[in-house]
Formats: structure tokens, C-alpha cells, sequence
């Protein structure tokens, strides 16, 4: 990917900014999750800019519509199994940036 560190610096940047909201926590987790859900759909729609010209002209040498149809499926599959991981991967990374930055406490007590 050609902006991969970029995405790695935005959620460390999320994790930064929103430390009082990104805690080790259900809500917590939900909201480090929802945002990367928002981050990681445009980082997908690259993806999807770049592979689909290849995946068009793979379309072209189908056998049948129905061969073509359930290839137009498994690429949409393929794409939402991306979108979900790296959404998952980078909510980690943004509880795990914003922990550094919290000093590893959880939110509500103090460090002594």
C-alpha cells in the first residue's frame, strides 16, 4: 500500500487527540472501532480504485454472466474482509496509542 504509514500516523494522531474517549473499555473499544470504520472506508475506496480496472477487465474473460455475477460478488466479499481488518487493526492501534499516552492508567483513577 502506498499510504500505509499515512493511515498509521492519522489513528496514532485519533489515539493523541482522543485520549479521553479511546479507553481500554467496551465504549471505548466501540469508539475506536467506529472511527476506524470511518477512516479505513476511504482507505478501502483506494483500494478499490486502484484493483478495479483489473478486476473489469478480468469481468471481460468470464465464461458466463452468472461466472461474472458471482465474481462481482467474491470481489465485494474480498473488499468488506479488507475493510474489516484494517479496521480492527488500526482501532488496536489507536488504543494502544492512546494507552502511551494515558501512561497505561485506566481513565478515572489516578497513578498513585
Amino acid at each position: 500500500m502506498r499510504y500505509h504509514f499515512w493511515y498509521v500516523l492519522i489513528h496514532i494522531g485519533l489515539g493523541v487527540v482522543g485520549y479521553q474517549y479511546f479507553t481500554f473499555t467496551n465504549i471505548g473499544g466501540l469508539y475506536a472501532f467506529g472511527v476506524s470504520l470511518i477512516v479505513q472506508a476511504y482507505a478501502v475506496f483506494e483500494i478499490y480504485r486502484d484493483a478495479n480496472p483489473h478486476f473489469q477487465a478480468s469481468l471481460t474473460e468470464a465464461e458466463s454472466v452468472k461466472a461474472a455475477e458471482q465474481m462481482k460478488v467474491d470481489y465485494r466479499k474480498r473488499l468488506s474482509r479488507v475493510w474489516f481488518m484494517r479496521s480492527c487493526m488500526y482501532a488496536l492501534l489507536t488504543l494502544l496509542s492512546t494507552m502511551a499516552v494515558r501512561g497505561g492508567v485506566a481513565p478515572g483513577q489516578g497513578a498513585g
